[in-house]
């Protein structure tokens, strides 16, 4: 008998409710259920593909791996693995005390509620500062800006109330992750761009691709990639110069306002237009209409933060942002104040609190903590630095730092370094293969879970419960179980905890203290999370398929205490700023030879490194192509399908050329995480290229976040061979890669 059982995608923030077939234990289909989400009847194609993940279209792990004498990794007792695993961390932790230890948190892990608060609770309770994850290598800028200006504790205006609204380097309709820090709605985001234009809302993309979000834009500029200080430097010097800063609101809320008339003095809309080739007029038009605008919004994506002067880029745009007073105000509605967690807003500033220069600070390199975590960019260094208290043990949720970091010539001998590596994942990616114990962990629909992570997301208030749709296999783990279980072999007491960014874990008051011999039940672990919810756990639990609230209007209120205020330019943005006027045509990397320049590209059927064994996926990217602009490649004498070589100057990559005309000339365009962590020089036997092999974890690396360029990257296109016949790859003894030509 087949049973509709709802529940939701945990693929990303935006939670989409869904109903999926059930027969004897097996999932058939999902759809999705609009009987009462926000976002009405949608999924994405990825969550229509979770049927298939979740039935093995990726080898999915039944069984905890060890690594025996001989080297290999075999199948092992999950028990036997974590009674191994709990005497060795207690055993380094005896002898180095508990900063040897680090926890690595991955893609996967976001929406794995309990997985990644008992995660927390198990930090806290060894004492370890280094807690490491994918936030810091995707887009820290945003966390290096707020420490360096502050934020408003209000918050940015939302999409559909907004009159003038940018997004840079930003893709919402294929990525689906929008608020707090990318302009969109999580679920459904067309239709929350299609609202917010019948509401007269202007729309402005910067992005050197023409993306599918770009059909909403009332003016798109496609610069060259790399420039955006310069672009919202020059924005911000036209609104200065015009007068239509939003004078109010920086007069209230502001310091540094000199400092930013003398800083961006000379990033007139002629440089910046000719720095990123663009036409001057786009400039202006959008600092015009960002200067008329009532309510706006100034936001990016990944774009800026990956490429060149990510922490300049950022700080530029969120300070046009508040030049503008592109934030909520006393008085004005909140669409969704929180259901789990309901929470006051308040019009008022919350000062810099430059955390990266305070103690605890990373061994290798002089930076400290963003929001509570180490830069992942360090990790590697962090495990080889020649200091007592270096990083020995690494415990991996839902991740792959190995592909993750890029530059895989130095991470992956760092990590050989390491006396202990622990993998929690349902599949065996790069960093498993070189981990000495795996630990099969259950997939989404085998778990309980709440949806925390979209709570405030949500365009309206919405909460949902899931029990498990079909059981786990037999030995297969939580992810919260595997905390749980370590902990209690080491002797740490844990409290578990409803903890959010923002918040230090330690000083939360409120926790549910565990016992070491009794597992937690989730359920109840649920019900503890949703104790100061708007809707009771009980109706949670007999509305499978989400509760939307009745509540009562909820405004922004005026401070209730005298609060900090913004710094719009500290001296070392200005510094930074200054240095970025001297160079020579924007970049001093691209030097002859590497013409064009490498820019990220995100996939609708695809999340990071996840769904890249899925049909959808396979056939349409069998590989991940380099696409370029048609007249590009014409120049380099290629067609469509021709074996190239991406080089940069840290490495290279082969590949198959796409000509697609939504690129602007001199930009080549290619998707992270494919293939293996080194490439064989086969991409059509590998399944793609690592494009973190064109990154240096060594050199080129940002201020503070020690962020790795990852998009914007100087490289040069070479044909190379016949269909079938790519570059070959060796490797050298340094373990950097040299290539040698195909057949």
């Amino acid at each position: 008998m087949i049973e509709a059982v709802k529940t939701f995608c945990r693929n990303c923030s935006a939670l989409c409710a869904m109903e999926i077939e059930v027969e004897d234990g097996r999932m058939l289909r999902a759809r999705p259920d609009g009987s009462v989400s926000p976002y009405g009847a949608y999924l994405c194609p990825k969550g229509l593909s979770s049927i298939a993940f979740h039935n093995g279209a990726e080898d999915r792990l039944l069984q905890s791996l060890a690594r025996g004498p001989d080297g290999e990794l075999a199948p092992v007792e999950a028990e036997v693995a974590l009674d191994a695993i709990g005497a060795r961390l207690k055993t380094l932790v005896e002898a180095h005390g508990p900063r040897c230890v680090a926890v690595y948190h991955g893609t996967g892990a976001y929406r794995s509620v309990l997985g990644g608060l008992m995660e927390r609770a198990f930090v806290a309770a060894l004492g370890t500062p280094n807690f490491f994850s994918t936030m810091t290598i995707d887009q820290s800028a945003k966390w290096v800006t707020m420490a360096r200006m502050g934020v408003m504790a209000s918050g940015k205006n939302a999409l559909r109330d907004c009159d003038v609204a940018l997004l840079a380097g930003g893709n919402p309709l294929v990525t689906h992750q929008g608020a707090p820090f990318a302009l969109a709605e999580s679920g459904a985001p067309s239709r929350g761009f299609e609202a917010a234009r019948a509401n007269g809302c202007k729309v402005i993309l910067v992005d050197p691709r023409r993306t599918e979000t770009a059909r909403h834009a009332d003016l798109l500029i496609q610069p060259l990639p790399g420039h955006d200080a310069a672009i919202f430097a020059a924005i911000a010097h036209v609104l200065l110069r015009d007068g239509t800063w939003d004078r109010g609101f920086v007069e209230t809320w502001c310091n540094g306002l000199d400092a930013v008339r003398a800083a961006v003095a000379p990033f007139t809309p002629e440089l910046a237009a000719r720095r990123a080739d663009v036409p001057v007029e786009q400039i202006e038009l959008a600092a015009r209409w960002l200067g008329e605008g009532r309510r706006v919004y100034a936001g990016s994506g990944t774009g800026p933060s990956f490429s060149a002067h990510s922490n300049t880029n950022d700080h530029m745009i969120e300070l046009v942002n508040a030049l503008c007073g592109g934030y909520r105000r006393a008085g004005d509605r909140m669409r969704n104040p929180g259901t789990l967690r309901t929470r006051p807003a308040f019009e008022m500033a919350v000062a810099p609190t430059r955390s990266f220069e305070h103690e605890p600070r990373c061994l290798s390199a002089d930076t400290g903590q963003l929001l509570g975590e180490m830069p992942s960019a360090l990790l590697p260094a962090e495990i080889t630095v020649d200091h007592p208290d270096r990083i020995r043990a690494l415990i991996v949720l839902g991740g792959d730092p190995l592909m993750a970091v890029g530059d895989p010539g130095f991470a992956a001998p760092a990590f050989e370094q390491l006396d202990l590596l622990v993998c929690l994942d349902a599949r065996l990616n790069a960093t498993g293969r070189t981990a000495d114990y795996v630990l099969a962990t259950s997939q989404p629909f085998e778990r309980h879970e709440i949806s925390i992570p979209g709570d405030a997301l949500y365009p309206e208030p919405f909460a949902q419960y899931t029990r498990p749709v079909v059981a786990k296999p037999v030995g297969v783990l939580d992810d919260w179980e595997v905390y749980w279980a370590l902990a209690a072999r080491m002797g740490l007491p844990l409290t578990f905890k409803f903890w959010n960014y923002g918040l230090r874990f330690e000083d939360i008051p409120e926790g549910l203290a565990l016992s070491p011999t009794e597992k937690p039940d989730p359920e109840s672990l649920c019900r503890f999370l949703a104790s100061g919810s708007a809707v009771p756990f009980d109706d949670l639990l007999a509305c499978p398929q989400g509760v939307r609230p009745t509540m009562a209007d909820h405004f922004v209120q005026p401070a209730p205490i005298a609060g900090g205020r913004l710094e719009l330019m500290p001296v070392d943005v200005a510094r930074e700023l200054a240095a970025i006027l001297q160079e020579e045509d924007g970049d001093a990397q691209c030097s002859a030879g590497f013409r064009y320049r490498l820019i990220s590209r995100r996939v609708l059927h695809a999340l990071n490194g996840a769904f890249r064994g899925s049909e959808q996926v396979r056939r349409r990217l069998p590989i991940n192509y380099a696409y370029m602009n048609p007249a590009d490649m014409a120049r380099e004498g290629l067609a469509d399908d021709d074996w190239v070589e991406i080089a940069s100057h840290d490495g290279a990559v082969v590949t198959q050329a796409r000509a697609e005309d939504r690129l602007r000339p001199g930009v080549v365009s290619m998707t992270h995480m494919f293939g293996p962590l080194v490439s064989t020089g086969d991409p059509a036997a590998d399944g793609g290229a690592n494009v973190g092999q064109l990154t240096s974890l060594t050199r080129g690396l940002e201020p503070i976040n020690f962020m790795p360029r990852f998009s914007g990257i100087a490289v040069r296109v070479c044909r190379r061979g016949l269909a079938g016949k790519p570059t070959r790859f060796s490797v050298q003894q340094d373990g950097r890669k040299a290539t040698t030509p195909g057949p």
